[in-house]
């Protein structure tokens, strides 16, 4: 562990992240390998006056080895207790951190693709209650990330080091000065201006066009666009994900048409894909095709009907701390904030100004707000791609160039 990092990532989530309150529970979900970044950051958590921390440990090659050694029924197995704890987080209002790291994901243990599909199925439908609480913002929660010596060799070189990579993270996470809490206040203030200008435009339709996409998606006038922090029912603001550099809404489910290509790596079922060209009809994936994992996106699509739908649309800019950093971190959190991209599944009700709480499958529906057990980043921006706006009036502005915010 990097103990600077540990210290400085810890206040940061804390304070910005969940904005934990004084007796608040705090469950901190983290792989092994990063165990100490959650140990240090739960002792942070008491010091702020936190009521009970638990540290649960999301071990992935646990679930490759069931889907090697388990079938039939077994797969679809989970002790009572995880819905339990997740009905006392949601009674309590609980605040959750999840802790990634790139360190968790290399020297990856082989497994069924066929029978892990079904345990991640499995846990997404037991934790559904939970990620829809969090998902409309009623209950604090944050992803953040932590380093690793594998992880830095991965990413800097063979030479490089878990400090060195912390100092990478550091710059991403505005961290890389002692003013990092006010360089987060000072980017929401930025986040939020951008988000007022979108939303005055009302758009309808996004045009996304480069060499490698020509893709149409369009929202009803519920849509807003949100980026920086969230707000919570009591009036608290906190990150959902840290970093951020994104600005985003829920388009309507049944109206992405054309294709768009992936332009950085993404993991989906803990796997890798690369270069994924998606088609899109009446707001439906009909066809895929990627050059690294096409069986893995064969079996995320067929996952539940939602997997095939958008739930999300985000624009990056390529000037973003992530993008300039010319790097490719492996890691989702980070990635999709180095560049434009969609999402395939599950929509954010909070994003959507309804006159009625939009809580339940049907109202999120009639909302035309895709459902879905799952929700997966793809990366789609560059520096070649444009995103021309057609407003409800009838105007069209151009809203990126080049990959860049007009």
């Amino acid at each position: 562990m990097v103990e600077w990092y540990a210290k400085k990532l810890s206040d940061l989530v804390l304070k910005r992240g969940v904005n934990l309150k004084k007796g608040q529970g705090l469950n901190i979900v983290v792989g092994p390998a990063c165990y100490e970044y959650a140990r240090e950051m739960a002792k942070e958590a008491y010091k702020l006056g936190a009521s009970y921390v638990q540290i649960t440990i999301n071990d992935s090659s646990l679930n490759a080895a069931r889907s090697l050694y388990q079938n039939g029924d077994a797969l679809d197995y989970l002790p009572s207790y995880l819905k339990d704890m997740d009905y006392l987080y949601i009674a309590k209002e609980w605040a959750r951190v999840r802790i990634d790291s790139g360190e968790d994901r290399i020297e990856r243990d082989d497994s069924d693709l066929s029978k892990l599909q079904r345990i991640q199925r499995a846990i997404k439908r037991s934790g559904k209650e939970y990620s829809e609480r969090t998902m409309s913002n009623q209950l604090s929660w944050n992803v953040c990330v932590a380093p690793g010596p594998k992880w830095a060799k991965q990413i800097l070189g063979e030479d490089a080091s878990e400090e060195d990579l912390a100092k990478v993270l550091a710059k991403v996470l505005r961290m890389d000065d002692e003013n990092y809490l006010k360089n987060w206040d000072t980017f929401n203030k930025a986040s939020r201006k951008r988000c007022e200008y979108l939303n005055s435009l009302q758009i309808k339709t996004l045009h996304y066009i480069s060499p490698i996409t020509d893709f149409y998606v369009s929202f009803r006038k519920e849509a807003k666009f949100c980026g920086g922090s969230a707000t919570l029912p009591d009036g608290r603001s906190f990150f959902a994900n840290l970093p951020t550099e994104e600005i985003f809404t829920t388009p309507d489910k049944y109206s992405a048409s054309g294709y768009i290509t992936t332009t950085r790596p993404s993991t989906v079922l803990d796997n890798p894909t690369e270069y994924v060209k998606f088609y899109f009809e009446n707001g439906k994936v009909v066809k895929c095709e990627a050059k690294v994992g096409q069986e893995i996106m064969e079996k995320y699509l067929s996952i539940d009907e939602g997997a095939s739908y958008l739930g999300e649309v985000a624009l990056v800019s390529v000037d973003s701390p992530i993008s300039m950093s010319n790097l490719v971190y492996k890691s989702i959190l980070i990635d999709e904030n180095a560049s434009s991209h969609i999402a395939l599944g599950a929509g954010y009700p909070e994003t959507l100004k309804t006159k009625y709480p939009l809580k339940g499958d049907a109202n999120m529906k009639k909302a035309g707000c895709n459902v879905s057990l799952v929700h997966t980043d793809f990366m789609v921006g560059s520096p070649d791609l444009d995103i021309i706006a057609t407003t409800y009036d009838g105007r069209e502005v151009k809203i990126m160039e080049n990959g860049r915010f007009i």
